[in-house]
């Protein structure tokens, strides 16, 4: 690593390198005993996420033969190392680097929704398994493993997964990790009454889709608030307390159903707190753990399993997360840098993305609900194809402010 003038690639693993060489230190004789030790092992698999090579083989070529892996001094070595490796390490090394990421990395939040608390989206996603991999049972004719993932909606981060086989429960997952005071958000897939005295148990909150054919008695019918300019998506629009036949603890839930673009919602919820609009819009920005989902196996290449060990896949899963820490902080820092140089002033720089996020879509996104935040989540938090690609196109050149702001400008 180059301390004083670092190229793309040091800058954007700088915040991990303290985290890992700190592990490697307590593990005896790891630097001296293994090529392939726990420090360039993860510069290596970084480097392959960041360059969304898409396997240890072709990892092991690409340092072997390309100019950018040799310039940035990665270890040489061969498959056999990377599967050793896979296997040596606890995944609860690469955990707590992980958490220590997530503290120690300055994210933004978003301004819109952050009066309304901490909110978690919820949901599972599968990850296709080889036949050999008999301990990631998912159906007779086919194992997968699957990632069970808590993102954080007001940062637009993953905090927590779990990889377990692909029919492991998604309710169990997210009763385990309940915490006080925070909203989940989910799908019809966590329904359950039981989960819903869970969550209310531990003083949480949830906004769950229910199914169709939920029975219920209303109890009280309370106002419907949505602003004028979006009730052009809903119609058919209830806001109600109501009781669950099924229920047999007898609890007291709010239900919103209203229509969209043909498709009836009903969302269950023990927030009352909310308006109308605001329920509606929060569940609505449940599609953004779809496309976390998409990135981690479509874009970073996650679909194409690097071990098949369930530790090794748990690493795995870990350095992808990892990443998607480190790759989108540095965005925003790229777009600090870009902000401070046009307006001069570091201090105007949280007012520039309040009004940013405040002003209204040229090109709202529609997910079937609601008109979501426009060119200011694009900007601040999506990592793009384009811009993935100019990043890997600068990885070794030394980074300055003009690399920032061009980066910047391929969102």
């Amino acid at each position: 690593m180059n301390d004083c003038n670092p190229n793309v690639f040091e800058k954007i693993i700088a915040p991990v390198i303290p985290c890992i060489s700190e592990a490697q230190n307590n593990i005896p004789n790891d630097a001296t005993a293994y090529t392939l030790s726990l420090l360039p092992f993860t510069i290596n698999i970084l480097f392959a996420i960041i360059n969304r090579i898409v396997s240890v083989s072709l990892l092991v070529t690409d340092i072997k033969t390309s100019d950018n892996a040799k310039s940035s001094g990665l270890a040489v070595a061969s498959k056999s190392m990377y599967s050793e490796a896979f296997v040596r390490y606890d995944p609860n090394i690469f955990r707590s680097v992980f958490i220590k990421l997530l503290t120690a990395l300055s994210f933004l939040q978003i301004p819109e929704i952050e009066h309304l608390g901490q909110i978690m989206l919820i949901d599972g996603s599968l990850f296709p398994a080889i036949s050999t991999m008999s301990w990631a049972s998912y159906k007779s004719t086919a194992n997968a493993v699957k990632m069970h993932l808590s993102f954080n909606l007001n940062k637009m981060i993953p905090v927590q997964f779990l990889a377990k086989k692909g029919n492991y429960s998604e309710k169990r997952f997210l009763k385990d990790i309940l915490e006080e005071g925070i909203t989940y958000i989910c799908d019809r897939g966590y329904i359950s009454f039981k989960l819903f005295k869970n969550i209310s148990d531990k003083k949480a909150f949830f906004i769950i889709r229910g199914k169709k054919g939920m029975l219920y008695t209303k109890s009280e019918t309370l106002q419907t608030i949505i602003p004028d300019e979006f009730m052009n998506f809903f119609s058919k629009i209830k806001d109600i307390k109501v009781i669950f036949d099924n229920d047999k603890d007898n609890n007291t839930y709010r239900i919103v159903k209203f229509t969209a673009m043909g498709e009836i919602y009903l969302l269950i919820t023990n927030r009352f707190d909310l308006t109308t609009y605001e329920v509606i819009m929060l569940y609505a920005y449940r599609w953004q753990i779809e496309l976390c989902f998409r990135f981690i196996k479509r874009t970073l290449k996650a679909i194409h399993l690097m071990s098949h060990s369930p530790d090794g896949i748990q690493i795995q899963f870990y350095l992808y997360m990892i990443a998607y820490l480190l790759i989108l902080a540095f965005k925003q820092e790229c777009h600090k840098i870009s902000d401070e140089s046009e307006v001069g002033d570091e201090s105007d720089t949280d007012e520039k993305l309040n009004n940013s996020t405040n002003k209204k879509s040229v090109r709202p996104y529609v997910r079937g609900l609601v008109t979501l935040l426009g060119e200011s989540l694009k900007k601040y938090w999506k990592i793009g194809l384009h811009w993935l690609r100019v990043l890997k196109n600068f990885l070794l050149k030394p980074f300055d402010d003009n690399i920032a702001i061009t980066l910047t400008r391929y969102d």
